[in-house]
C-alpha cells in the first residue's frame, strides 16, 4: 500500500550537529519590502501567483483556498473546496482556471473569476487515493495529476478525459512540467523520472538523491530541480539525465523548490524554517530569507521575478520583494544581495 501522508513535524538536525536558533515569529507588521497574509487556521502547503495584483494559498487541514490583494494583505475571497484536506493547486496559464487536489482522492477544477467548480476529473480510471500534486502544462489544455495510488494521470482539460496513466512503484509526492511541454517529472521515491509527454515514456531514471523527492520545479530550457528528504536540492539537466548540482546548507529536510522565472536563481525552503536562494550556474548561495516560525512548505515567484512567496506550517504566507530573476540585472546587486554582471 501507498505510505500515509505524514504531516510536517520537527526539523530534522544532522547528527552531531547542534539545533539551529529558531527565527522570531513574523512581525505584527510586515518590515519594508515584506508582506505577511494570515487567515488559514492551518498550514499553508501551496501558494501560486494569480493575474494581476493576487496571490492564492492553499491551506492544509482547513480545506480552503484564499485569493489575496498583494497591495493590501487582505483577502479577497475564500474557496472551500469541499475536501477536508488540501494538498495543492495550480493555476492555468492566463489564470482563469485552478486546480486543486487533496485527500478526497479527486482532481477538481474550478473557474476563478467566480470560484464554481467546472468539474471533478475521473476519466475512464480516476485516481483511488490520496492526490498529492496538481500541474498545468505550457498551453493549460493538459493537467497532470500525481497520487499515492502509485500513479501520475494526465487530463485533457477542456473535455475531462483521461489521456494517459503513467505508472509508478510507489505513492507520488510530486510533478512537473517543462517550459516547452515537452517533458514531465514526477517522483515517488529518492529518484527522478522524466516522461515524454507526447508518448506517456520514460526517457530518463536520474539517481542521487538518498532519501525520497519532495517537490520538483522546472527552470530554463532542460534544466529541473528536485528537493530532497536528505536535506538536499540537485539540479539535473533532463535531456542527458546528467546531474547539474548538488545544492547543501539546509538543516533538514528540503520541502519546496522553484526557480526565478528567467531561471537564473533556485528558491528552496524547508523544515529549518529558511528560504534559501541559490545561483542556478554556480550553485552557490547567496542569500537566506527568516521569518517563518514553522516549516516552510510551499514557494513562488511572481512572473517578473519581483517578489517570492512563501507558505509555512506555521499558518502565514509571507511575499518578499527582492527583483530577482527580473528586472533590474544590468548590473550592481539585487535586493538579496547577489551581484549582476553587466
Amino acid at each position: 500500500t501507498a505510505p500515509p501522508l505524514q504531516p510536517p513535524g520537527p526539523p530534522a538536525v544532522p547528527p552531531g550537529l547542534p539545533a539551529p536558533p529558531l527565527p522570531p515569529a513574523p512581525p505584527p507588521l510586515s518590515p519594508a519590502g515584506v508582506r505577511v497574509f494570515r487567515g488559514h487556521t492551518d498550514s499553508v502547503v501551496s501558494v501560486v501567483f494569480g493575474e494581476g495584483d493576487e496571490l492564492a494559498s492553499a491551506g492544509n487541514f482547513d480545506g480552503t483556498v484564499r485569493f489575496w490583494s498583494l497591495e493590501s494583505g487582505e483577502a479577497l475571497r475564500t474557496l472551500h473546496t469541499g475536501a477536508m484536506v488540501v494538498l495543492d493547486i495550480a493555476l492555468s496559464p492566463g489564470g482563469a482556471r485552478m486546480a486543486s487536489a487533496g485527500f478526497d482522492s479527486a482532481v477538481k477544477l474550478w473557474y476563478v473569476p467566480t470560484g464554481t467548480l467546472e468539474q471533478r476529473l475521473l476519466g475512464s480510471s480516476p485516481h483511488t487515493e490520496t492526490v498529492t500534486a496538481v500541474a498545468f502544462g505550457r498551453n493549460g489544455t493538459i493537467l497532470a495529476s500525481a497520487s499515492y495510488d502509485r500513479t501520475v494521470k494526465m487530463w485533457h482539460v477542456e473535455s475531462g478525459k483521461l489521456l494517459k496513466t503513467l505508472k509508478h512503484a510507489g505513492g507520488v509526492k510530486a510533478v512537473a512540467f517543462s517550459a516547452d511541454g515537452r517533458y514531465l517529472a514526477s517522483a515517488d521515491d529518492a529518484a527522478v523520472k522524466v516522461w515524454d509527454v507526447r508518448t506517456g515514456k520514460r526517457e530518463r531514471l536520474m539517481r542521487g538523491h538518498t532519501f525520497d523527492v519532495t517537490a520538483l520545479a522546472f527552470g530554463a530550457g532542460s534544466v529541473l530541480a528536485s528537493a530532497s528528504e536528505d536535506d538536499t536540492v540537485r539540479t539535473w539537466d533532463v535531456e542527458s539525465g546528467k546531474e547539474l548540482r548538488v545544492l547543501k546548507g539546509h538543516l533538514g529536510m528540503v520541502t519546496a523548490v522553484a526557480f526565478s522565472p528567467d531561471g537564473s536563481a533556485i528558491a528552496s525552503g524547508g523544515y529549518d524554517r529558511t528560504v534559501r536562494l541559490w545561483d542556478t550556474d554556480t550553485g552557490s548561495h547567496f542569500h537566506t530569507l527568516l521569518g517563518h516560525s514553522d516549516d516552510v512548505l510551499s514557494l513562488a515567484f511572481s512572473a517578473d521575478g519581483a517578489l517570492l512567496a512563501s507558505g509555512s506550517g506555521d499558518r502565514t504566507l509571507r511575499a518578499e520583494r527582492g527583483a530577482c530573476g527580473g528586472a533590474g540585472r544590468g548590473g550592481g546587486a539585487d535586493h538579496w544581495g547577489r551581484p549582476h554582471g553587466g
